[in-house]
């Protein structure tokens, strides 16, 4: 059996708007709580897509649950800050985060007691850290 390949692709949700920075309700809803709670700052907000459609979801009235594997960061002037987190509709699952500058990505155990139909693996959660940190304009705040 061929192995698949892991194929994703990242979406900025953050625009520039008449000097305010907005983006979708729900994420950005998301993000804030889970910035309050936690007790960060963010300044960069993406959505991750799969090609694999069960990753992060779990089976739900006969199909998936379809809630987004959000990236919540920061970029600074020196260092990039990035966490990346399974929305599951009443809260969010923190997955993993990483400063640029440290070089090591801290993995959370609450991601690997999930019960997900399909799990990101710490190889392809690196993959996607450091493709933003290889290109931090993949985040930028989109001018409306």
């Amino acid at each position: 059996m061929e192995k698949q390949q892991f194929t994703y692709s990242i979406q900025s949700l953050l625009e520039q708007k008449d000097g305010n920075v907005t983006g979708p309700m729900s994420p950005m809803e998301f993000a804030k709580e889970i910035a309050l709670q936690v007790g960060f700052k963010f300044n960069r907000l993406a959505r991750l897509w799969f090609a694999d459609e069960r990753i992060n979801q779990r089976h739900e009235d006969g199909g998936l649950t379809g809630h987004d594997t959000l990236l919540i960061g920061s970029v600074y002037t020196n260092d990039i800050w990035l966490s990346l987190w399974a929305d599951t509709g009443v809260g969010g699952v923190p997955i993993a985060m990483a400063y640029r500058s440290d070089g090591s990505i801290d993995f959370t155990d609450v991601y690997r007691q999930q019960h997900f139909v399909c799990m990101l693996n710490q190889q392809q959660v690196k993959d996607i850290f450091q493709s933003v940190f290889d290109d931090p304009t993949q985040i930028n705040i989109k001018n409306a």
